[in-house]
């Protein structure tokens, strides 16, 4: 007898050895379900208007999200408003404040002063960032001025109030 592999096959005229070869295939399927927001229901709710709006390029969608206690700008009012204000930055800069909106609600939050701020980087010192943080972050890792996170950040009190979308200091 001659052994190939582990298999035993016979020689001539001997008795022949039946081998069986089981092969296992193992499929993995990820099916996504909602995951429970860890955010209160008030707050959830008006990141996922925002959201919504935001990754439609609706500045209009935004108008019922807008209070007097919105801050949008360091330089006090703008004529219309905060959407007035984010189209006139649009039309004659390269901000895009809509799309960094989005961005940043597509983040972690974090808790400051009671609020919810995106992204998380808005608490987290330049020094203190990992490289996979960093990656996280995308382009927003720029957005440090020193050690501090200067980029569009956007803030939520806990009864649903959007109470500011700036970037800058």
């Amino acid at each position: 007898m001659l052994a190939l592999g582990g298999l035993v096959a016979a020689g001539c005229g001997g008795s022949t050895e039946t081998v069986t070869v089981t092969e296992t295939r193992t499929t993995t399927e990820t099916v996504t379900a909602p995951a429970a927001s860890l955010l209160p229901e008030a707050v959830d709710r008006t990141r996922g208007g925002l959201l919504a709006a935001a990754k439609a390029g609706d500045y209009d969608a935004l108008e019922p999200y807008v209070t007097d206690r919105l801050s949008y700008s360091f330089g006090g009012p703008f004529e219309g408003g905060a959407i007035a204000y984010w189209k006139h930055l649009e039309q004659t800069t390269d901000e895009r404040p809509l799309a960094q909106l989005a961005r940043v609600l597509q983040l972690a939050p974090t808790i400051s002063m009671g609020s919810y701020v995106w992204p998380w980087a808005y608490s987290v010192p330049a020094n203190e960032l990992t490289a996979y943080e960093r990656r996280l972050l995308g382009p927003l890792a720029d957005s440090y001025a020193g050690e501090s996170y200067y980029g569009w950040r956007a803030g939520i009190a806990p009864d649903g109030t959007w109470i500011f979308f700036v970037a800058g200091d």
